[in-house]
């Protein structure tokens, strides 16, 4: 099926309508990513598993790592909003016998690009180099957590403004990556999942 038939065939999304405005819309992405990513501890495998395994892939794939079968989500905490960060999560994982510990910043975006953010110099910086600094100070004698640092979009890459709104090589400077709408869903898992969580 090509891709114009594709988006033809879509169910509906739940953030995205045919308002010109956003609606508050970040907020609502920081409610419904908290909710995924704690879905994806391996004590709900058994009660929605579609649902659990396409959540366990959105973990994986923001703390890059191999999503393997055998690894066991211990626990994953999500704050929202602490010291401005839309999305604090750390994870523990059990790999092999292994503990490993991950915590993620999220920065969530709409259709709003990056923006400047005063600094603790009184500076105007990029919001992702502040975030960044609060965020490794706090784990600066936690060395044990891998850390990692997203920027997760609603806009989908093919949109025409994508590469203008979000510079992707600007971000890899700074330690983020990039994840678009699509790039957070699993395209090898082919059923709807037990809830929602596919058309957000």
């Amino acid at each position: 099926m090509d891709k114009e038939k594709q988006n033809e065939c879509r169910t509906p999304r739940l953030m995205k309508d045919s308002s010109e405005v956003d609606g508050h819309a970040e907020a609502v992405m920081d409610y419904v990513l908290s909710w995924c990513l704690r879905w994806s501890e391996t004590k709900y495998k058994d009660i929605k598993p579609t649902l659990h395994d396409y959540c366990r892939y959105m973990l994986f794939k923001l703390i890059e790592k191999n999503n393997r079968a055998n690894i066991i989500v211990e626990n994953v905490n999500v704050w929202k909003q602490s010291q401005k960060i839309d999305l604090w999560v750390e994870a523990k994982l059990v790999d092999n016998g292994n503990e490993e510990w991950h915590s993620v910043l999220i920065e969530n975006k709409y259709y709003s690009p990056i923006h400047l953010s005063i600094d603790t110099d009184g500076a105007y910086r990029s919001q992702l180099e502040v975030y960044k600094k609060k965020f490794e100070k706090h784990y600066a004698n936690r060395s044990f957590f891998h850390l990692h640092f997203a920027v997760i979009t609603c806009m989908e890459r093919h949109e025409a403004n994508f590469s203008a709104t979000y510079d992707e090589q600007e971000m890899g400077r700074l330690g983020f990556k990039l994840y678009s709408f699509d790039d957070m869903q699993d395209d090898s898992i082919k059923i709807d999942t037990e809830s929602w969580l596919r058309s957000w």
